[in-house]
């Protein structure tokens, strides 16, 4: 059971960055918080094409570019940004999984699931192309 609580600002704070990343040319494909129960945090998971083209450090200084110039400054750690490939395996799941049962997972909560061979202990997803 998740013990850290994901609040409602983060859930707005995230939806601002990825705004803000989408205006600045940086496609976020798929994009969710998920919860980490070690160390007990929460994560801001963003799939970008951007990864498999030049890698995740050009990726990361990206998002963190982006990230310092979004106004009224964002209330999120950057820490829990985390930047992955839109073939991950988790993201591939989550996509496949609305291509199985023909679902939209935008805005939905995930709570105690299996996608595919991951456990989501709990989740926010925002999207997944």
């Amino acid at each position: 059971m998740a013990t850290a609580t994901l609040v409602s600002y983060e859930i707005e704070e995230g939806q601002r960055l990825i705004d803000a990343l989408n205006a600045a040319n940086l496609s976020v494909d798929s994009a969710l918080w998920i919860y980490a129960p070690e160390p007990e945090t929460w994560r801001l998971t963003l799939a970008t094409p951007l990864y498999d083209r030049q890698g995740p450090l050009k990726t990361y200084g990206e998002i963190l570019s982006v990230f310092r110039q979004v106004k009224p400054e964002l209330k999120i750690d950057w820490t829990a940004l985390v930047a992955v490939s839109p073939k991950h395996e988790l993201i591939e799941g989550l996509r496949q999984s609305q291509q199985d049962w023909n679902l939209n997972l935008s805005g939905t909560r995930l709570t105690n699931n299996w996608v595919d061979r991951t456990w989501i202990e709990d989740a926010y997803i925002y999207q997944i192309k």
